[in-house]
């Protein structure tokens, strides 16, 4: 159950919200959604991949453990990598297993590979 702070303010437990299962090695928590932007944290199993896609907005994710190969870059705990409107990731995927917040476009396209 939500903690109800001051302003309005809600505080959540991950492990209270619905988790998606959306394949490919890839769940996600939907966190937060407003004015045009989405607000998720990640999870990818060992070999699991986030398929092609592109930012209808800009995307701003921040890896909180393991490890992440986004199109040839390594992205390891406690990096950030901006990815801006209309750019396109071909290729993500985590050898290890990871765990990502990650706010983004809810109108992201997905590509076919």
């Amino acid at each position: 159950m939500a903690e109800k702070l001051e302003q309005n303010q809600e505080k959540y437990n991950a492990d209270e919200r619905r988790w998606r299962d959306v394949g490919a090695g890839l769940s996600v928590l939907d966190l937060h959604e407003s004015n045009g932007r989405r607000l998720q944290l990640v999870r990818l199993s060992p070999g699991g991949r986030i398929l092609a896609h592109q930012h209808a907005g800009m995307e701003v994710m921040y890896v909180i453990r393991g490890s992440l190969v986004v199109d040839g870059i390594r992205m390891l705990a406690g990096d950030v990598l901006t990815a801006p409107m209309g750019s396109i990731h071909r290729e993500s995927v985590s050898f290890e297993g990871c765990e990502l917040v990650l706010e983004c476009s809810p109108d992201d396209e997905l590509l076919r590979s």
